[in-house]
């Protein structure tokens, strides 16, 4: 069975790949590359969030109200068919950003842009259309297993977990977002090249990439 990164990777895998690369003028690898490094920080930042009940509430709440899993369905129309679809995501998607990552949103465009050699400017535009996209997708999947919001960081903290036992590259990327971190980054720029050459990247950019 598919973790979830996989699953999410699956979703956005193929012309959703396309339509990004295009409609940002880059390469499909590197658009390939930017999303495989994004997918683990997004779901990874989730989880952090949701180790509070507050937090975990508060993105429970979310989820029901904002994020009920149709913008799998119009995906075509939000990575670029539809210039207001895209601009709804992106703007949505910022605020998710800061709610997710706050003072570390920058560190993580960094990890993504040395990651897939995407320019700032494109990584600063994928990331917000991305966001939305996690969001609908656990929307999705909580309301199909009817859980709660215990449920939800659980689920979160699991994946979390098994992204960090499985690939330890991967795994230094999320203690990144640790609100007990020290800021140092621990020389994650250096390793960026490698950042998708453990067993999760892997996995997660032959979904994207087929």
């Amino acid at each position: 069975m598919p973790s979830m990164l996989e699953d999410l990777a699956g979703a956005l895998g193929g012309d959703s790949v396309g339509q990004l690369a295009k409609l940002f003028g880059a390469d499909s690898d590197s658009i390939g590359k930017g999303v495989a490094a994004a997918l683990p920080m997004l779901l990874g930042g989730l989880a952090q969030n949701t180790r509070s009940d507050e937090g975990a509430g508060a993105l429970f709440n979310a989820l029901g109200n904002d994020h009920d899993g149709s913008i799998l369905d119009s995906l075509g129309s939000v990575f670029g068919d539809s210039p207001w679809a895209t601009q709804q995501a992106n703007r949505h998607g910022q605020s998710i950003l800061g709610h997710i990552f706050g003072n570390n949103t920058p560190r993580v465009e960094q990890q993504v842009q040395q990651t897939s050699g995407l320019s700032g400017a494109v990584v600063r535009q994928l990331l917000p259309l991305l966001a939305p996209v996690v969001l609908g997708y656990i929307g999705k999947k909580m309301r199909g297993e009817g859980a709660e919001a215990p449920q939800l960081a659980q689920t979160l903290e699991q994946e979390r977990a098994e992204v960090k036992q499985n690939d330890g590259i991967l795994g230094s990327v999320l203690d990144m977002l640790d609100g007990d971190n020290d800021g140092s980054g621990g020389g994650l720029a250096d390793m960026a090249g490698d950042l998708l050459k453990g067993a999760a990247g892997k996995a997660i950019l032959g979904r994207l990439l087929g």
